[in-house]
């Protein structure tokens, strides 16, 4: 199956209030492994196998969900915050002072909680944002033909999006970027009747080629084109979705949420330095809209092991490893301030792999269940301490110390993990 390391797969389960299938597995300590679903009932989170016998879940060392097309996000991915018992969550940074930090998460959440709580921030999936466009306030960083303009008819998030909804519109956008690694994404919606325009995504590759990578869109939905191998079309949902076009090593393929639509080679001299998004006509009637918003373009930094907190000072890690040490003065969704013995520097997140904040009081263990969640298609997971609620409409309600109630999606969830006895 092609599919791009982070294995995103496509299944089909069926999964309401009551967990009616045996959609899970219940790894007993043991090794042991059984199917069924997880259940809540008479006020007791309990484990039912296939033979329908309940056991409670303390039993277990953990469940395990099967894995699904994870939803999109609900808000910008760009950074995640560590928490004490090795806790992440993604999500974007708003601001850090030095009493508070305000964190929009992957749900769509603004938390506004403690400095003191935080282990670190780091640029989420260990790739910097060294581009981003919320199309908040002009086009003037584009070429444009045709007139596509912001609106704020519709948004992923913010006010306005790009919008093309006339045929012979094209708005281009380039960048310079050497090589390697890394991705380009955007949110996008469109009115899905049958419509009078269809669109394409095309990548801009330097040196230029005649023939780029393109995403095909018009109003039954999507499809790789112009690659060495392109892998069916996907059938439209309603809402948004969220392309990305990811490069490693020596190809680069095109996903619209968790489907792998083609992939193309490319070669070491090569670098995807732009997009072009253009407008043409198609046979339906309906007037034809599409919307553009949160356009980034990040670049993927080698694995390093992450330093060991300093007793009494704050740290910035940089991109090639380096450490730098101090007190953080602030920090929001540009850069972050340190001050130092050299003085006060600001560095900009695209510098940066993250930051960490003076190694702070041991915590006492955690009793909770840990879950782990996909945040959006393309991320690791996010792994979070949480006191298990209940099943509402399909969605695991739990409730965490800093974030409070929190509703997970079934297709978001990856494990849980039962605290040791």
């Amino acid at each position: 199956m092609p599919c791009f390391p982070w294995q995103r797969l496509v299944a089909a389960i069926v999964f309401g209030g009551a967990c009616l299938t045996c959609a899970e597995e219940s790894v007993a300590p043991s090794g042991k492994i059984q199917r069924g679903s997880l259940r809540f009932e008479q006020g007791a989170w309990v484990f039912r196998d296939e033979r329908g016998k309940n056991t409670a879940l303390q039993e277990y060392s953990y469940i395990r969900f099967e894995t699904k097309s994870a939803p999109i996000s609900k808000a910008p991915i760009v950074h995640t915050v560590r928490l004490a018992g090795d806790q992440r969550v993604s999500g974007r940074l708003v601001r850090l002072d030095d009493k508070k930090a305000t964190f929009i998460t992957s749900w769509g959440k603004s938390t506004l909680f403690d400095r003191a709580a935080l282990v670190g921030i780091e640029t989420a999936n260990d790739s910097v944002q060294i581009l981003h466009d919320d199309f908040e306030a002009s086009l003037n960083a584009w070429i444009v033909e045709g007139n596509p303009r912001l609106s704020q008819e519709g948004a992923f998030f913010g006010k306005s999006s790009l919008l093309l909804d006339a045929a012979k519109q094209r708005a281009t956008r380039s960048w310079q970027t050497p090589p390697g690694d890394g991705g380009v994404r955007f949110y996008f919606h469109h009115t899905g009747a049958p419509a009078n325009l269809r669109w394409s995504v095309e990548m801009l590759i330097e040196p230029r080629r005649e023939h780029a990578a393109t995403l095909l869109i018009d109003a039954e939905g999507c499809a790789g084109s112009r690659m060495n191998s392109t892998f069916g079309r996907l059938v439209w949902t309603s809402g948004w979705h969220v392309f990305s076009a990811e490069r490693s090593h020596d190809r680069m393929r095109l996903f619209v949420d968790d489907h792998c639509l083609g992939e193309t080679p490319l070669t070491a001299k090569e670098a995807v330095q732009g997009i072009r998004i253009a407008a043409e006509s198609a046979p339906g009637k309906a007037p034809g809209k599409l919307w553009i918003d949160e356009l980034s373009v990040t670049r993927r930094l080698p694995p390093l092991a992450r330093p060991q907190p300093d007793k009494d000072n704050d740290m910035l890690w940089l991109e090639h490893g380096e450490l730098l040490f101090g007190r953080i003065d602030g920090a929001d969704a540009e850069g972050v301030t340190l001050d130092a013995k050299f003085g006060k520097r600001t560095l900009p997140w695209s510098k940066l792999r993250g930051i960490q904040f003076a190694k702070p009081k041991p915590h006492a263990p955690f009793s909770d269940p840990e879950i782990t969640f996909r945040p959006c298609p393309g991320f690791p997971v996010d792994r979070l301490r949480v006191k298990l609620v209940r099943w509402e409409n399909g969605n695991l309600i739990v409730t965490h110390a800093l974030f409070g109630e929190i509703t997970i999606e079934r297709e978001r969830l990856d494990t849980i993990r039962i605290a040791a006895k």
